[in-house]
């Protein structure tokens, strides 16, 4: 096997992504995904690379690191690494590993964070003998719409109304002429994402990258990014949904609600309030993530139907 590793060419991403959705099938990715991630860190000018394997011309691994913005550090980097199937176990991983290291080293990299399903047969091993450790495990669950029924909550739906609570969507705020509206949405998401569990210490998320990578991604439905305000007029929750080009389902966005509101079944509203725009869109489920620690989301998404896959192990290597 002779393998070439080298920054990948715009022609390629399609193969990469195809390579991808192979290679981690429950978290598939489009081409025009890896695009616009590129695009955007480049952009709030992080650090971050691609680099492909290939025999012959055939992309057979990627190497994909960049810094998120919602525990961003100058130094620290997140891997997503895949090899082809019908290549894992031939040596690719670790040849693309040893280049990315080596890449890694040179931007000054204190230290990077990868993930793996733990019910994968070679990468858990493969990252432990390179150094990296286990962390907090996730779960992305998935609830077949054909299975969901709503009218279960419509006690919780009246009891909640009674109170002054609403859910109104994205769109709807945008054709009353909400004034504010995006520094409105921000300043929620800044306030609901606090207390989310992580792997990495939170840090603030710009208004200039809320705008682009939330309001501005064009796989953001407006009809499914919903607000529950209270009697007063106080946004105290959001939930949103978004279409990818690499799958038929759904994907959740972040799900939260303000301190002062949580406890009264807000945030299952929102969900259920989701889910119904998502059924009448026609597609046929809806996914999320979860960290295992935030048992409050887990238990709601249990509730309403959602079914988990086995868990992803958070890894962390120290330079």
């Amino acid at each position: 096997m002779t393998l070439t590793i080298r920054p990948i060419r715009d022609p390629e991403w399609e193969a990469a992504a195809r390579l991808w959705t192979l290679a981690v099938p429950h978290d598939p990715f489009s081409a025009g995904d890896f695009c616009k991630r590129a695009a955007e860190q480049e952009g709030w000018g992080y650090t971050a690379f691609t680099l492909a394997a290939l025999e012959g011309e055939e992309v057979v691994g990627l190497a994909s690191v960049y810094q998120n913005p919602g525990m961003y550090h100058p130094h620290r980097f997140v891997l997503e690494l895949a090899v082809h199937p019908g290549r894992q176990g031939r040596g690719v991983g670790g040849v693309l590993w040893e280049a990315t290291r080596a890449e890694l080293v040179r931007h000054g990299a204190q230290a990077v964070r990868t993930s793996a399903r733990e019910d994968h047969p070679l990468a858990p091993g493969f990252l432990a003998r390179r150094g990296f450790v286990a962390g907090n495990r996730y779960f992305t669950s998935a609830l077949d719409l054909s299975t969901f029924d709503d009218g279960t909550y419509r006690v919780l739906e009246e009891r909640l109304a009674r109170q002054g609570v609403r859910v109104r969507s994205l769109r709807e705020l945008r054709e009353a002429g909400e004034p504010d509206l995006p520094a409105r949405l921000h300043a929620l998401m800044s306030d609901v994402r606090r207390d989310v569990p992580r792997s990495e210490p939170a840090t603030p998320l710009s208004r200039e990258v809320f705008e682009e990578a939330v309001l501005g991604d064009p796989g953001l439905l407006p009809e499914a990014y919903l607000i529950a305000e209270d009697a007063g007029g106080a946004w105290v929750g959001q939930t949103t949904l978004f279409r990818t080009e690499a799958s038929p389902d759904l994907l959740t966005g972040l799900t939260g609600v303000t301190r002062e509101a949580r406890g009264q079944g807000v945030a299952t509203l929102l969900k259920v309030h989701a889910l119904r725009v998502a059924r009448t869109l026609g597609v046929p489920a809806v996914r999320t993530d979860n960290a295992s620690d935030n048992a409050p989301m887990l238990a709601i998404n249990d509730r309403l139907g959602f079914v988990r896959d086995p868990a992803s192990v958070s890894y962390r290597l120290e330079f």
